[in-house]
């Protein structure tokens, strides 16, 4: 007889613990409700300006993809001839005309391109004035108009 007495004690035992966290639950839930607190929160204002800092060097408007380079010389103005001739013959391109310098050379390269073979039928029509363009992977701005 004591087994059965065991089990009825222990059931007795959980029942009273499940029942005292529901009412604890409650209790809870309903002083919660009924408190209204306002949080405030402030932040220092050097935080402020270090995350300012750090979200203006990431450019999510740079992806990487591809550009053609018409032109590269230690002479910048072989360079900017090179970049003119492009933008009289292309001139819908004007605004992707990128010129840099990578020491010792300057380079000019147009176009910004999200897939090769775009580059590539671009690269056709370039190579009729720019017989020695080609391509090179590089970091574009987003394409004007979905490719």
């Amino acid at each position: 007889m004591t087994t059965v007495r065991a089990v009825v004690v222990k059931n007795t035992k959980n029942a009273m613990v499940k029942i005292h966290r529901i009412l604890v639950v409650l209790c809870l839930v309903t002083s919660a409700s009924s408190v209204n607190a306002q949080i405030t929160i402030k932040v220092d204002e050097k935080i402020n300006e270090q995350l300012r800092m750090k979200n203006a060097s990431i450019d999510s408007t740079q992806i990487s993809g591809f550009r053609i380079q018409i032109a590269f010389s230690r002479d910048r103005n072989n360079v900017i001839s090179s970049e003119s001739k492009f933008i009289n013959q292309f001139p819908q391109y004007q605004s992707r005309v990128y010129t840099l310098y990578q020491q010792p050379y300057w380079k000019v390269r147009v176009g910004d391109y999200y897939r090769e073979i775009n580059a590539q039928k671009m690269l056709k029509d370039v190579r009729e004035y720019f017989p020695n363009a080609f391509l090179v992977k590089d970091n574009i701005r987003r394409p004007l108009v979905q490719e």
